[in-house]
């Protein structure tokens, strides 16, 4: 699959901060997340700071960024043709060797709470451009306002400190995203995608709603466990990503405990800014071995191809068709579902009826001892495989080699 905008306003109507609570009850403590932006763990940043930034170019390494503040010189970009500095920032990541073949050069990372009412980080990678060392947006030259579009076969990774912060899911615009939390340090790491960029919440729904750009970005919203503004389920390991290209009513998955399943919705104008083509979109999901436990009882993560079952429904003009797969790698289910055509689908994975969850979990149960360790039974030591020897044969003055597992001469020759 071809790794493929949330408006810059965080506060605007079309991108959905709508809280969903799973299981959290008011006595968990609510959380209290700093006033503005997060700075740099290395510029004072306090209990909730970014700690790193890197980039991964398509066939290379992982190139880790420096966070150089605004008015201090810095690596440049390969290409600032058609590239107009927009809105200020404080600073950029940024590195020699990683914006060389970029119309940008550098990357600031804005981690902040996402509006006063809830309290979710919302983290957002912004292309930067900074003549004369000035940090501001890498913008379009005929819209000061509108981002410069990001590689989308560069792979970005952040990882914050977030404190007293339980993270209960993520979700946002991103793909092939996976996320690891370790002693209060959250890491997200995925590939920007290209959206469909909305001028109101008109243009999110029928027939008739034009883009008014595609851009590259990456954005996601960290949703918390421990407040009652959350997502949270009993055994959640807050480690499930859920992407799309949609930024129209993008929101927390919805878990049905009594359909056992979960969904999620993203939306985006049915046209390209032509005005002619559809737009169409994609779902990417990242789901752990202890939440597909916690959500469907699967005590084995494999069986996931066979015993989820993901579709695609709409309530408007959009088309559901789309390439669905189910995968397992490195634990971790990998949803992916693309090809459908926007403006209003929604994402189910559920349950597979006919799955039977107890019939595997026995499966499982049977390789278990006493001790709860995994039992396995020793298999038969393999049998050594004989080595072919080499012996000398003589017939008079002749002399054979004759190479075998057991050799003899042949007839009228003596063994040597």
């Amino acid at each position: 699959m071809k790794r493929t905008s949330i408006l810059a306003s965080v506060s605007s109507a079309i991108f959905a901060i709508a809280a969903v609570t799973i299981g959290v009850s008011a006595a968990n403590a609510s959380i209290t997340l700093p006033k503005g932006a997060l700075l740099p763990c290395s510029a004072g940043g306090g209990a909730y700071c970014i700690e790193s930034v890197s980039v991964t170019p398509s066939g290379g390494k992982a190139i880790a960024l420096s966070w150089v503040a605004t008015g201090s010189a810095g690596a440049a970009a390969g290409n600032s043709n058609n590239v107009a500095a927009g809105k200020e920032f404080p600073g950029r990541w940024t590195a020699d060797v990683a914006f060389v073949n970029e119309n940008y050069d550098g990357l600031y990372v804005e981690a902040q709470a996402a509006n006063e009412f809830v309290p979710w980080i919302i983290l957002d990678a912004k292309p930067t451009y900074s003549p004369g060392n000035k940090v501001s947006l890498a913008a379009l030259t005929t819209s000061t306002t509108t981002p410069v579009n990001l590689n989308s076969d560069a792979l970005i990774s952040v990882k914050l400190r977030i404190s007293d912060f339980k993270v209960g899911v993520t979700y946002g615009i991103a793909t092939e995203a996976t996320v690891d939390i370790q002693a209060g340090v959250f890491e997200l790491a995925g590939y920007p995608v290209r959206v469909p960029q909305a001028k109101s919440t008109k243009d999110c729904t029928g027939t008739a709603g034009v883009s008014s750009a595609l851009v590259t970005q990456f954005q996601s919203i960290l949703v918390p466990s421990n407040d009652p503004l959350g997502f949270s389920f009993e055994g959640g390991s807050g480690k499930i990503y859920v992407g799309s290209n949609g930024l129209c009513k993008l929101s927390t998955p919805v878990w049905n405990s009594t359909t056992k399943s979960l969904s999620y919705k993203a939306s985006a104008p049915r046209l390209a800014p032509d005005g002619k083509t559809v737009n169409t979109g994609f779902y990417y999901a990242t789901i752990s071995a202890a939440d597909a436990l916690a959500l469907w009882g699967l005590t084995k993560v494999e069986d996931a191809v066979s015993a989820l079952i993901i579709s695609v429904r709409t309530t408007e003009a959009g088309s559901t068709a789309a390439t669905k797969a189910v995968a397992v790698k490195n634990g971790r289910i990998i949803i992916q579902v693309f090809g459908f055509e926007f403006p209003d689908p929604m994402l189910d994975i559920s349950l597979n009826p006919s799955f039977d969850v107890m019939a595997s979990s026995k499966s499982a149960d049977s390789n278990m001892s006493a001790t709860g360790t995994v039992r396995t039974t020793a298999s038969p030591k393999p049998k050594a495989t004989p080595k072919p020897t080499t012996i000398s044969c003589l017939k008079g003055n002749v002399l054979k080699k004759v190479t075998a597992v057991k050799p003899t001469c042949p007839t009228g020759y003596k063994k040597k």
